[in-house]
């Protein structure tokens, strides 16, 4: 639910006139905890539209359809509240420790792999989602300052059409904490596969199930520990700014 949110805002806050489209995505906000239980027909009648005219909104914002829309909000729902339990400050220290501990057993091997990728691609497209995509803003900073300007859209439609249009020469970081956005039920999986270019998976789930759409998977956490990814991730991207630093000082 967290993912659809984020797109339906911005396509509102990314419009320029408000037109049927906006009118749906204002409906489906209006209406967020229902969507689970709606028929297409139910969604149409609710937005004042006939069916098919919600189908293509649907694929406007990166889904396949209604259906397939309603269905990422029965998924990711779950997960999301699962996650959203109050930490104490105990807690809190303890599973950050963890994830930190996880990150310190990176191969430096790997490390170095993935700094020459970033170093030597022409193109760079860092996808982040949900409440990570202000992360994935602070590593398109922190690249900048290296001499690397990348591109991080926070429109998931707009992320969808980025990634269609690279090279062999280009790379994509992509930051799915629990893997829920990679899975077969999003339009994104699809695209980062069908991609060209270097990929690289930033998460905290397990690895091998994404080695067949990612070059390299950097495993930073515990998924038990998804409370505590935006202060991992902070601390991800000061090591590998470090030995970025390290391995190319001339930036």
């Amino acid at each position: 639910m967290e993912q659809l949110i984020y797109t339906l805002l911005a396509y509102i806050n990314n419009s320029l006139e408000k037109d049927i489209n906006y009118s749906i995505a204002n409906s489906f906000l209006e209406n967020i905890h229902h969507i689970e239980g709606y028929s297409l027909e139910m969604a149409a009648e609710v937005c004042n539209v006939a069916p098919s005219t919600i189908n293509r909104f649907c694929k406007r914002i990166g889904f396949r359809n209604f259906s397939n829309l309603r269905n990422s909000v029965a998924f990711q729902g779950g997960m999301y509240e699962a996650n959203e339990k109050h930490l104490s400050a105990a807690t809190f220290e303890a599973k950050l420790k963890e994830n930190i501990e996880i990150m310190e057993k990176i191969s430096k091997e790997q490390m170095e792999r993935i700094i020459k990728k970033i170093y030597e691609s022409k193109r760079i497209v860092i996808l982040g989602f949900e409440k990570h995509q202000i992360q994935a803003m602070e590593l398109q900073k922190q690249l900048f300052l290296l001499g690397k300007l990348c591109e991080c859209n926070t429109n998931f439609f707009k992320q969808l059409e980025t990634v269609s249009h690279l090279t062999e020469e280009d790379m994509i970081i992509t930051i799915s904490i629990e893997g829920n956005i990679l899975t077969e039920a999003l339009a994104i999986n699809e695209r980062i596969k069908a991609a060209n270019g270097k990929k690289l998976l930033i998460t905290f789930s397990d690895p091998e199930q994404h080695k067949y759409v990612f070059d390299e998977v950097l495993h930073c956490g515990k998924i038990e520990n998804s409370a505590v990814s935006s202060y991992t991730l902070l601390r991800l991207f000061d090591i590998l700014i470090y030995h970025y630093q390290k391995q190319y000082p001339s930036y």
